[in-house]
């Protein structure tokens, strides 16, 4: 089954090094031997914490911070790494780091904020005057496509029946939509990039796997309801998302969001 797991999760470790590495160019970053960072949302496999100390082993503290305590008892690398457990919507969980972070970075998280303006809010207030943020989180995904497709389709809203499918992703929740925001929260110097990502399947077969996989553990769906999916997965898929080169794809849009905290006057 290694295979057949979902692209985006089997890419997310590339994204990290790639997206830190943005960070230092964009922001100059040169030694970090001073700096206190903090990777919000990290996960188990803490991608980016990864990527910090590969990229600048010097760095002075490394803070990592997840909602999920049970993230840390998992957690694969402990190295030189602080662990916090927060929701960065809510202000109180973050109050004794109010004003101490140098950087703070966020990679495959905020697309799950339902509060992102909080969520925003409150990363300004952890950082220090002239304190530099980046975000890399998801603005548009097939996947959303497709279930928005299957909801239109009476004996697949039944199935999905009960299951939370609320449009992750407005199509005016674009670039400039998070750039104003960050603005309007006092960021400075704000840059926004959007990159379309294209991960292919190997075969249709890893595809069907995959898919029925996903639907089985996010939305719970009956060993029935995924025999039916089975039948007609691969060509709803095809006809709502196409293909690419040949291949069936998980294309997502993935926002790069920087901005600076202004030194106060």
């Amino acid at each position: 089954m290694a295979q057949s797991s979902f692209p985006l999760q089997t890419s997310a470790r590339y994204h990290s090094p790639r997206f830190v590495k943005r960070c230092a160019d964009e922001f100059q970053w040169k030694d970090l031997s001073k700096d206190v960072v903090m990777d919000i949302g990290c996960g188990d496999e803490l991608h980016c914490c990864k990527a910090i100390l590969m990229q600048f082993p010097d760095v002075r503290e490394l803070i990592a911070v997840d909602k999920e305590s049970t993230v840390f008892q998992t957690a694969h690398f402990r190295n030189r790494i602080e662990f916090c457990v927060g929701d960065i919507q809510e202000r109180d969980d973050f109050k004794s780091y109010e004003g101490k972070m140098n950087k703070i970075l966020s990679t495959d998280a905020f697309h799950l904020i339902i509060d992102k303006e909080a969520a925003f809010r409150n990363v300004y207030r952890l950082l220090k005057p002239g304190g530099e943020a980046g975000f890399l989180f998801y603005v548009n995904s097939c996947m959303n496509k497709f279930l928005m497709a299957l909801m239109e389709i009476p004996k697949y809203r039944a199935i999905l029946k009960g299951t939370s499918l609320g449009n992750m992703y407005p199509p005016e929740h674009g670039k400039q939509y998070y750039k104003d925001m960050l603005e309007k929260i006092g960021f400075k110097h704000v840059r926004a990039f959007e990159e379309e990502r294209n991960l292919p399947f190997n075969t249709d077969e890893c595809f069907k796997d995959s898919i029925l996989e996903r639907f089985r553990i996010h939305y719970k769906i009956s060993p029935e309801a995924a025999e039916t999916l089975q039948e007609e997965v691969l060509e709803l898929y095809e006809n709502v998302v196409g293909r690419r080169d040949g291949k069936l794809c998980y294309v997502t849009v993935q926002l790069n969001l920087l901005g600076v905290k202004p030194m106060e006057s």
